[in-house]
């Protein structure tokens, strides 16, 4: 009995580490070939998106907050500025798959304001009739060090975490 537990237990192994790296390559031979094998079992655990395992947790959480403006022609506003957050502030320690691909997504966005201009700024457009520019920062919440954090004794986590406002861009809608 014992010879059959460590043999399914080597197995399961095994083939879990097999799928993390099948599927951690999709598109290559080895994804294509092998990944009907692995596919069932790793959508049920939620290892079907490359992004979902290597993608540390915790992370530096990223937001773009974002400034929509109304103007006439001559740059006076029509209507009052709208501002959010992408994504929502609130979804911070939300845990769902959708929610995560979300601040996956902002890592990307962050990287290269050309693809803020690209994929996300068309979007906010269409979805703010009459806009006519988008001013755009990204938050950059800075997570302590594993020294500082651990020298936690008079002070909250929450005030070890630093904000940085990086890639300021202004984009027009026109």
């Amino acid at each position: 009995m014992k010879l059959f537990k460590k043999v399914f237990l080597a197995f399961v192994f095994v083939y879990f580490t097999s799928m993390m790296i099948v599927l951690g390559n999709g598109s290559s031979f080895l994804g294509r070939y092998l990944g009907h094998f692995f596919t069932p079992v790793a959508n049920q655990v939620g290892l079907n998106t490359t992004w979902n395992f290597f993608s540390p947790d915790p992370a530096h959480t990223m937001y773009l907050r974002y400034i929509v403006h109304f103007e006439d022609e001559y740059g006076n506003a029509i209507k009052e500025s709208v501002q959010s957050l992408f994504p929502p502030e609130e979804t911070n320690d939300d845990f769902r798959v959708h929610i995560r691909r979300l601040s996956y997504v902002m890592r990307f966005y962050a990287s290269s304001p050309s693809r803020l201009g690209e994929y996300l700024i068309p979007w906010l457009c269409k979805k703010n009739p009459g806009a006519t520019r988008i001013q755009t920062d990204v938050l950059f919440n800075r997570i302590p060090s594993l020294e500082v954090a651990s020298t936690l004794i008079e002070s909250e986590y929450n005030d070890l975490i630093k904000q940085e406002e990086i890639n300021q861009n202004v984009f027009s809608c026109q």
